[in-house]
């Protein structure tokens, strides 16, 4: 799309928060924030994340309680079998991610404890050719009861993958060096994250982490170099709790953190003072709609997308400098629970 930005929308098509969806769609946003949706692509059951890799791969993870990673080819609104869908050999993958190569795909599996790593070729099964489980549990007897891998993100700067574990209150330090013959997993070198946090996602910032902590609603900072948490502060100490807590994290080139406040149903935007390591909320936008799950923004950074799953629309909000101001449309899609952007 000339001058704007195309993402694929993942969805749940089980219909247990907001209507079910009858696959993934495109989705153009143009620089002046008219949208264009696409029609829906079956890609199996419960689509419920996606990412694009190096190579232009799109890899899915189908959260169900016997997991599933597919590939696929894009072309144009369509996509076509790059592999052949392989199991996860555990429950709920919630994310997924790729290597700088995109030879590798990374599934967080929320219900099954564990990280599992697929090698990505054509006209292979995706199937856990390697994982890594984990123990641990939390102050919050019933979230925090074991270990729920929540997201993988790669630290590339240190060879590794981090996991938001949001059953043990650690992001999990997964190291790369030994593929494709395993991954690497020492506890020692994971970084505890404050007790009862549940951290969910995070972002990487040079040599810190940003962790959006699902359970206490707040911000963490972490040192990468260091291996600790230096600090943590509420995203947004005003509203009211509701037990649904925060949800995914971008940051912006401007230096904005974003974060879905599913308590408040908005987007809420921090400045990072990267000298003294401290975040500061700087704004607070509703949605309009119910249940962030997932945010994204645009190339020009113009606009943010939110994926509010529960009232079946994602919000498109104007940014100033990365900053949040107004929701310009909204678009009408059943249960977004991603947004993935192309490159």
């Amino acid at each position: 799309m000339d001058g704007g930005t195309r993402f694929w929308v993942g969805a749940s098509t089980v219909g247990a928060l907001g209507s079910p969806a009858r696959g993934i769609r495109p989705l153009d946003v143009a620089p002046d924030g008219t949208t264009v949706l696409g029609d829906p692509v079956d890609v199996g059951e419960n689509p419920m994340f996606l990412a694009v890799s190096p190579a232009g791969v799109l890899g899915i993870v189908h959260e169900l309680a016997d997991g599933l990673v597919s590939t696929w080819t894009i072309e144009g609104d369509a996509v076509h079998a790059f592999g052949a869908a392989g199991p996860t050999d555990a429950g709920d993958p919630c994310h997924i991610a790729f290597d700088a190569s995109g030879a590798w795909a990374f599934a967080a599996n929320y219900s099954g404890g564990r990280v599992t790593a697929h090698h990505v070729a054509p006209d292979a099964a995706a199937s856990a050719a390697h994982s890594v489980a984990f123990s641990g549990s939390g102050p919050d007897a019933s979230r925090q009861e074991s270990s729920h891998p929540h997201q993988v993100v790669l630290d590339a700067a240190r060879g590794r993958l981090l996991v938001p574990d949001l059953g043990a209150d650690r992001i999990r330090a997964i190291a790369l060096d030994a593929l494709p013959e395993g991954l690497g997993h020492d506890e020692s070198h994971d970084l505890a994250i404050h007790s009862g946090a549940g951290p969910r996602h995070l972002v990487v910032l040079g040599d810190v982490a940003i962790v959006a902590n699902e359970l206490d609603r707040t911000a963490s900072v972490v040192d990468l170099v260091d291996g600790r948490e230096v600090g943590y502060a509420p995203v947004d100490d005003r509203v009211a709790p509701r037990a649904l807590g925060l949800s995914a994290i971008r940051s912006t080139r401007s230096g904005t953190v974003l974060i879905g406040d599913r308590d408040a149903d908005a987007l809420v935007a921090l400045r990072f003072d990267a000298h003294a390591r401290t975040l500061e909320r700087v704004a607070s936008v509703p949605t309009g709609g119910r249940h962030p799950r997932d945010l994204h923004v645009t190339h020009d950074e113009r606009f943010a997308l939110v994926a509010d799953q529960g009232s079946d629309s994602i919000a498109v909000v104007a940014l100033d400098a990365g900053v949040p101001t107004h929701v310009v449309a909204t678009v009408a899609t059943p249960a977004p629970a991603c947004l993935a952007r192309m490159p």
